[in-house]
């Protein structure tokens, strides 16, 4: 909300603020709530300049209407799936990642959520023939792994190199690195705005290694800059037209916390199915747990290669939905025993 200021208009004069902040008129919005007759009365100008101000005010600040045809032709045909070459996944999530939302991926440590991004990357990477933007806060984006599922699948020597070159990987130290990353690459994003979309997805692995230097002492410095990270991640997605995939943890409820489950276990099986309890949360706190439009839940299923997506939280999916998938040698590949 911007503050009343000379450079606005030539009438603003210093002493016509001096009167208009006595009254507790400190910004555009205020003046424009205010009434006309009243505001000649504090700043002694006549009407006709009361009203040059107020218009020069919203020609210069108010936002441009857009006819709704218009709004809903350009998400038609701005707006893309983007499936993750998972076949069970894309099935429950509706053919696949949508552009313009912010998905989420989260599970204890070792249930493969690096396996899934490492998958979606270099399946996008090869079948569309877009840039895949890997930003890697662990340092343990493993080149070699996405070399072996590629050539797992027969693809030769000069195909797995021009795959490897559209994974672009950018490795995070911290919070401020990150924001520095991000604002660099809306500038690059604003440059690729000509129809053609070379950028679809952007994935993040993982967020809670930035956030939890921040818990203790520094809780609320970690609330402000999540809380800017999360705007600033939904203007890329929402103005440029790309998906955000986020990796995050699952931790245990405290049994204090836990008021609807028994706090025993962390999943509770049902007709030889694995489904969530409610023993399970995502980590970064309750901020954070409406940022995503989805979040994805991954889960051991017994053996060490058998996992079960679940839709844990969504805006547009049911939380019944589940799937299996195996993760081998050809990275995460759909399983029988999708609903």
């Amino acid at each position: 909300m911007a503050r009343l200021c000379t450079q606005m208009n030539p009438l603003l004069e210093e002493r016509v603020l001096k009167r208009l902040h006595q009254r507790k008129i400190f910004t555009i919005v205020d003046i424009l709530q205010e009434n006309a007759d009243k505001l000649i009365q504090i700043t002694k100008l006549s009407y006709k300049e009361i009203l040059q101000i107020r218009q020069n005010i919203i020609a210069n600040y108010s936002a441009f209407p857009v006819k709704g045809i218009d709004a809903y032709n350009e998400i038609l045909s701005n707006t893309a799936l983007i499936p993750s070459g998972i076949e069970s996944l894309d099935a429950m999530i509706g053919g696949g990642f949508l552009t313009g939302k912010i998905y989420e991926v989260c599970g204890s440590s070792g249930s493969g959520k690096t396996q899934l991004c490492l998958t979606v990357s270099a399946h996008i990477a090869h079948d569309f023939k877009q840039e895949v933007h890997y930003i890697d806060t662990k340092t343990d984006f493993s080149g070699k792994r996405v070399q072996e599922v590629l050539e797992s699948k027969g693809y030769h020597d000069e195909v797995i190199g021009a795959v490897m070159e559209r994974i672009r990987v950018t490795r995070i130290k911290d919070v401020y690195e990150l924001f520095s990353f991000l604002q660099h690459l809306k500038t690059s994003l604003h440059h690729d705005q000509d129809g053609h979309h070379s950028v679809r997805i952007i994935i993040l692995d993982s967020l809670p290694a930035l956030f939890f230097p921040f818990l203790g002492k520094n809780l609320n410095d970690g609330l402000t800059l999540m809380n800017q990270m999360a705007n600033t991640m939904k203007y890329i997605v929402t103005e440029y037209h790309v998906t955000f995939l986020v990796v995050n943890l699952a931790m245990q409820l405290l049994e204090e916390e836990n008021v609807a489950g028994d706090g025993s276990n962390e999943c509770i099986p049902q007709d030889g199915n694995l489904v969530i309890c409610d023993t399970m949360k995502p980590a970064l706190g309750k901020y954070w747990l409406d940022i995503p439009c989805t979040r994805l839940f991954i889960h051991k299923i017994n053996s060490t290669e058998r996992r079960q997506i679940a839709v844990m939280k969504s805006t547009s999916l049911s939380t019944k939905k589940r799937c299996k998938v195996l993760i081998n040698q050809k990275g995460v590949i759909s399983a029988l025993g999708s609903e």
